[in-house]
């Protein structure tokens, strides 16, 4: 249920020309990050500029990155925001993102690093999990400010949403970006749509911020003749037709998104998805792992699972707690554990 206020939020973005808006508006327009999107309604240039400006340095970074892997032969694929906002938003600096988001190879993680390594990043403290995480973290102190890389070798860390998309049937689909060089691309209108729909559920909670439900929006309704049914038979192929029935229909509730009827029912009709679990609920850590859990084949990947989170290397746990002595080490390990408890049950 689309509260009051969001919705007089929707409203105001689907206006071209908007002459006023309250502070009220405006407050909600920085939580849900289309605040840039408002303040070009509204037809206000200091705002627009001071994002464009940032938008360059963004691009400048995104380049930088995207020729870094090339020179080490690594495909990468521009996921999110780092992609949406010049493959489908009338101006690049209207979509905002934190960080720049990539998809490679899963036997190309090791060049991956070091070819972002190469270009001034330097990698996150964290730990080097197979199971519960698909990802690492690199970041890099720039003039304008802190700039983080995202390097995926699957599409989501929740095992459920793991093999939604696969990368090497997604470069064979995918697109280039010509404004961020020769040699960028993206995932097709399809792929992207899929990663949309999920990204929200898998990662953020099935929270409703308008900003992911716009890129929703955008992708849907800018979508090719006869992608639709791709997508659809991609979503039901990765079991997360409900997931992506349930963004979807946020998209229109929020925006009036033009969806075939036929891909609405054949996606809502899917029965028996672990990733519905994840659809309208806050899920804690805890929930996550439990779900991971109930997706994983036999015992061993099970207690690999559960080794990654309460026994990481001991490599990282030097790199967590340099000031103890190695003879501490498993005093750390509880330490951990026990500071991390209230965390697992958080939703």
């Amino acid at each position: 249920m689309i509260l009051p206020e969001v919705r007089r939020l929707c409203d105001a973005l689907q206006n071209e020309r908007l002459d006023g808006a309250d502070d009220d508006l405006v407050a909600l327009a920085r939580a849900h990050r289309v605040d840039v999107m408002l303040a070009d309604r509204r037809h206000e240039s200091d705002a627009v500029r001071v994002a464009a400006a940032r938008e360059l340095s963004c691009r400048r970074d995104i380049a930088e990155v995207v020729e870094a892997s090339r020179r080490a032969a690594v495909d990468v694929l521009l996921l999110k925001g780092a992609a949406l906002a010049y493959t489908h938003y009338r101006e690049p600096h209207l979509r905002p993102f934190n960080d720049v988001d990539l998809l490679i190879r899963p036997a190309d993680r090791d060049r991956a690093a070091r070819a972002i390594e190469s270009a001034g990043y330097s990698r996150a403290v964290e730990t080097d999990a197979e199971l519960w995480s698909g990802q690492h973290h690199f970041v890099k102190t720039t003039p304008s400010g802190r700039v983080m890389v995202d390097l995926h070798w699957r599409i989501a860390n929740p095992i459920a949403f793991a093999e939604a998309l696969v990368f090497d049937e997604a470069w064979e689909r995918s697109v280039p970006v010509p404004a961020l060089g020769s040699h960028a691309r993206t995932l097709s209108p399809a792929d992207s749509l899929l990663l949309a729909c999920l990204h929200r559920v898998a990662h953020h909670k099935d929270h409703v911020q308008l900003l992911w439900l716009w890129d929703i929006h955008l992708l849907a309704s800018r979508m090719p003749a006869g992608e639709f049914e791709a997508f659809a038979a991609s979503a039901l192929r990765a079991r997360v037709g409900a997931v992506c029935a349930h963004s979807l229909a946020l998209a229109q509730e929020c925006f009036r998104t033009a969806v075939p009827e036929d891909v609405m029912t054949s996606l809502g009709g899917a029965a028996g998805e672990p990733s519905a679990a994840f659809v309208d609920r806050s899920m804690s850590p805890f929930d996550v792992a439990r779900a991971d859990l109930a997706a994983l084949g036999g015992w061993r990947e099970r207690a690999g699972l559960v080794r990654e989170h309460l026994f990481p290397s001991t490599s990282y746990m030097r790199r967590r707690y340099p000031a103890w002595p190695a003879a501490l080490l498993p005093l750390a390990y509880v330490h951990r554990m026990i500071r991390g408890a209230p965390r697992w049950l958080r939703r």
